[in-house]
């Protein structure tokens, strides 16, 4: 007769049975779990943590060899063309979907912050409102972008499909500025103020010159002794609004003890006024009640990033103590001599010249010759962390130029640009920087993802190179394995071409590739 379970278990006969039962319910069950299909990891928006899905390589260390081609020539596969992702996770991207996608800057085009201000009466809505998070989309290209027109001949124009705006073109129409000639954009080198043409009007100008000094300097804030040169309509108009602009101008240029050391017009009528800053504080001493407040030194010394802007003026170099301000070197002289901003710790002096030496060797006999980088095509360059400029100053003999950026998380040496004659710009690349899309040929950075990881997210800041780079250009990273590492996976998830030399120097090459989903901004 067959014994239910019910009974059994109220009996509490076959004990044994009723254990071997239980044990293999809870195999079966365990079995089942085990077995099921792994689900692969995607996300909208590519926000998964790369940390956690790299292999761990063991880092090099920065190079300290000065002569980086016996590194070179000493390994036997220092190239390694398209490197395999080490990545076993997907990144989804999207496209970035709006009225002004093509042309997105998001700290600049962030409407809802921009909405949300409660006056615009101080420019507010020019200022940098970066959205929180980044977004994590990528920029269309226009319809019929093509590989930009080569240097020298993009100085004259450029194709109309690259910056499809027909509005500048009607706006402009009247003037000779830009016109639309086929499918090119032409910029015949006039416009409403340079009637004989912008070399006539710098011809001009340099003739009215005091002294021979260079008329403006690269720098975002004009130098002791330095020059200003205004030309606008209140110059040389004469109506009401164009008289009180004037009357403002010579009140505060005299509130700040600037002199007019020009003032003049040109055979077509426009006129200039040219004005030189103090190269010390003697008129700011004299009459106190006449002049803006001196800054607090210790309120935001040498602070530029996010900082409020204020009425007061910095101190220059008192009259007593006779003048302590330095002009740098004529030009090209400068670009190699020491910087008159140097620091001034003992080795400061050394340590900038074998940087200037370590850069020259690294750029002519690796990045020149040993990198999968067609530098005919590279016009207009980025260093991402310039240091002291050094990259800068070893590309000085080719048809380019670099805009050297200074993160705000490292050493100030954006005085030390200015000094050498290059251009330079703060930034902090946990954000968006200020330019449109596809501005950039080649990205450069040195050593700069180590740190910034431990900030922000490394894909971020591959979404914003993304976004500056133009299709056809080139990344050029020296770093260790672990980031170009985690780098190399997401360029592979964009469809970037890679390549690595001598375990330290990436390559990365953008393509045309762009995403079918969309993402509004």
């Amino acid at each position: 007769m067959a014994i239910s379970v019910q009974n059994l278990l109220k009996e509490r006969k076959y004990p044994f049975l009723f254990a071997l039962l239980i044990l293999l319910i809870f195999a079966t069950f365990t079995l089942l779990t085990n077995t099921q299909s792994p689900i692969a990891t995607t996300t909208a928006d590519a926000a998964t943590d790369l940390n956690q899905s790299q292999p761990k390589p063991i880092a090099s260390s920065p190079p300290s060899d000065s002569n980086p081609t016996s590194q070179l020539s000493s390994q036997n596969s220092a190239v390694s063309p398209n490197v395999d992702a080490p990545s076993d996770m997907e990144l989804k991207w999207r496209i970035c979907d709006g009225a002004v996608a093509v042309d997105y800057i998001p700290c600049l085009d962030n409407f809802k912050a921009i909405k949300a201000l409660k006056s615009r009466r101080h420019m507010e809505h020019r200022e940098r409102h970066c959205p929180r998070p980044s977004p994590r989309c990528l920029i269309p290209l226009p319809p019929g972008y093509k590989v930009p027109v080569p240097w020298p001949k993009s100085r004259d124009m450029i194709w109309f499909n690259n910056v499809p705006h027909p509005k500048l073109v009607e706006y402009k129409k009247d003037q000779n500025w830009v016109r639309k000639d086929g499918d090119y954009l032409v910029f015949p080198g006039g416009g409403t103020q340079f009637k004989d043409g912008v070399n006539h009007y710098i011809d001009y100008i340099e003739k009215k010159t005091v002294g021979g000094k260079p008329l403006m300097e690269l720098n975002r804030i004009l130098r002791p002794g330095g020059f200003f040169i205004w030309s606008a309509t209140p110059v040389y108009r004469n109506d009401e609004r164009d008289r009180n602009v004037w009357n403002a101008m010579v009140a505060l240029t005299e509130a700040i003890c600037w002199k007019a050391v020009a003032k003049t017009f040109d055979s077509s009528g426009i006129g200039l006024v040219i004005y030189q800053k103090p190269a010390s504080s003697s008129c700011y001493e004299k009459d106190q009640d006449k002049i803006r407040p001196l800054c607090d030194q210790n309120r935001w010394p040498n602070s530029s990033w996010y900082v409020p802007l204020d009425s007061c003026l910095p101190p220059l170099p008192r009259a007593s103590m006779g003048s302590s301000f330095q002009w740098p070197a004529p030009w090209p002289e400068r670009l190699s001599r020491k910087p008159p901003s140097l620091p001034t710790e003992p080795d400061a002096e050394e340590i900038f010249y074998e940087d200037t030496k370590h850069w020259a060797s690294l750029v002519s006999d690796v990045y020149l010759e040993g990198l999968a980088i067609n530098w005919s095509s590279v016009r207009n360059v980025m260093d991402m962390n310039a240091g002291y400029g050094g990259f800068a100053a070893a590309l000085i003999n080719l048809p380019l130029w670099v805009m050297n950026v200074i993160p705000i998380s490292g050493p100030d040496t954006l005085p030390v640009i200015f000094d050498r004659g290059l251009i330079g710009i703060y930034h902090d690349w946990c954000e968006s920087f200020n330019t449109y899309p596809r501005t950039y040929d080649l990205l450069h950075s040195s050593f700069l993802f180590r740190n910034l990881s431990q900030r922000c997210d490394i894909i971020d800041v591959a979404v914003e190179m993304d976004r500056i780079l133009r299709p056809g250009g080139f990344l050029l990273v020296q770093d260790t394995m672990e980031i170009i590492n985690k780098l190399s996976s997401i360029l592979h998830s964009l469809h970037w071409s890679i390549t690595v030399s001598q375990n330290q120097f990436l390559v990365g090459k953008k393509g045309f590739w762009r995403p079918d989903g969309r993402m509004r901004i």
